[in-house]
């Protein structure tokens, strides 16, 4: 049995992107993420060119397979390509193919979903910093833990966000107390990631100074401060250790994290043992 998995996520007036995982006999053995082509004006738009998508790497992966099936949750795509199915087929060699909708909530659309709301974002313009695992660093731990260091970090507020906003509280700490906590970023997700464009209205806000005011006032030290990556923002992280920061280049700071455990309490646990 080969099954595709195709979703889109239509993103007006920014760009869309095709998600994709490809099964044979339960296993998969393909995912993708893909730019939608031109300027597509609708969601119906873009599904069809997820389907497309779908069609062209049926004929890149499937090896003989007789029993091939794609699916997408937009019923109004799927009667499309049921209609268009002889031509489809005769275009792949004589393959047979059968085009079947699909719930979201189902567990393979549900990978097609996400990888089509996460496209790899590559950090052309924007500053990186290389990030540090802070698990067998002493001197870092030592710094939080002594020198009563900022760490700044985002919580994913369940509860505020949407189907297409996600909602961020940025978290600025000691080791002792929190300093703020009231800063809230409603992000609309897609396009180029809604980690990456959170970081961008931080790195805002941080350069502006009425905002630094209100948090100087509140104790909060930016310069020499810590940011943390978390599972929130783990999406920052791009190649070769390089991380974007929600703090601007010109604040002099360290980006940590640890590869395995990323919650903060794992961070103020290990420095605790360095007061």
């Amino acid at each position: 049995m080969f099954e595709v998995y195709c979703d889109s996520s239509f993103n007006e007036g920014e760009e869309s992107y095709i998600g994709c995982t490809v099964l044979r006999d339960g296993v998969q053995i393909h995912q993708s993420t893909t730019k939608v082509p031109g300027v597509p004006q609708s969601n119906l738009e873009c599904e069809i060119a997820a389907l497309n998508f779908a069609v062209t790497l049926t004929g890149i992966f499937s090896e003989g397979d007789r029993d091939i099936t794609i699916y997408n949750d937009s019923t109004e795509a799927v009667k499309a390509f049921q209609k268009e199915k002889p031509e489809i087929e005769k275009k792949l060699s004589g393959l047979s193919i059968n085009f079947e909708y699909i719930p979201r909530e189902k567990v393979n659309q549900a990978i097609a979903d996400s990888l089509s709301k996460k496209f790899p974002v590559f950090f052309l313009n924007i500053p990186t910093c290389e990030v540090e695992s802070f698990s067998r660093r002493e001197d870092i731990l030592s710094d939080i833990a002594r020198n009563g260091r900022n760490i700044l970090y985002l919580e994913k507020i369940e509860e505020k966000s949407t189907n297409k906003k996600t909602c961020y509280r940025l978290i600025i700490r000691t080791m002792d107390k929190i300093l703020s906590d009231d800063r809230f970023y409603l992000i609309k997700k897609g396009g180029l990631g809604t980690q990456v464009k959170v970081a961008e209205e931080i790195r805002k806000d941080l350069s502006d100074p009425v905002v630094l005011f209100s948090l100087e006032a509140k104790g909060v030290r930016l310069e020499n401060s810590y940011f943390l990556l978390t599972d929130e923002t783990w999406g920052l992280r791009g190649t070769d250790n390089q991380t974007c920061s929600i703090l601007p280049s010109s604040v002099r700071h360290r980006i940590i994290c640890d590869e395995v455990d990323r919650s903060p309490e794992n961070l103020f646990r290990r420095a605790e043992h360095f007061r």
